[in-house]
């Protein structure tokens, strides 16, 4: 395959599976709606820092090692599903009542947030490989794997700060700040949710294998 129409084609698919609902946009449009416009960009820079970092090691094959090494991986992924919920916990517990509350984030560092959030969550490994076996064509030359990790990074940073914007307007805010408590208790269930449900994967995964 040509390298251009398989980085085109990488692009379509990252920006899809980014643009479906999950902890990381969670992360972001807390952090936007709740604290500032900057946090949410920071975030949104932390949560591009960690991607490239999923999709070096999947570049280099270290996630597929990682995948293989069996109780590694479980134990990698237990701790995601630990902070995932966690986090979502503290949202639950956080205080609504205005903006006044509403600047007092769950989060101590956005950066720290959108990078922890992305790298608990190792099916980004899962889907960087399960990618790249299916897609990445064979003696592709040297330029082309350092384009991916430009491009998907440029493309990651877009798109999140996209959200962080959108959720930082005033209207948003607004909206945010009257209905604080009931945002926190939703981003806190979902966070929750993707918790328990990578926990449950590796249980079932454990009881398989018994």
């Amino acid at each position: 395959m040509d390298p251009i129409a398989t980085l085109l084609h990488l692009m379509a698919i990252h920006i899809l599976m980014a643009m479906l609902p999950g902890p990381n946009t969670v992360v972001v449009s807390y952090c936007s709606a709740s604290v500032s416009r900057r946090a949410g960009l920071v975030a949104a820079f932390g949560v591009t820092c960690a991607s490239l970092v999923w999709l070096s090691l999947s570049l280099a094959g270290i996630s597929m090692l990682l995948m293989q090494a069996g109780e590694l991986y479980r134990i990698v992924r237990l701790a995601g599903a630990a902070y995932l919920i966690y986090v979502g916990v503290k949202m639950l517990r956080s205080r609504g009542g205005g903006l006044e509350n509403a600047g007092r984030p769950v989060y101590r560092s956005p950066f720290l947030a959108g990078a922890v959030t992305t790298l608990s969550n190792p099916k980004s490994a899962v889907f960087w490989t399960s990618v790249f076996s299916v897609v990445l064509p064979a003696g592709a030359p040297g330029w082309f794997y350092g384009t991916v990790l430009g491009v998907i990074g440029l493309q990651a940073f877009l798109w999140y700060s996209f959200v962080a914007l959108a959720f930082s307007t005033p209207f948003s805010r607004r909206q945010y700040a009257r209905v604080t408590t009931m945002l926190n208790r939703v981003s806190g269930v979902f966070m929750i949710f993707f918790g328990i449900r990578i926990a449950d994967e590796v249980r079932r995964e454990f009881v398989a294998r018994v």
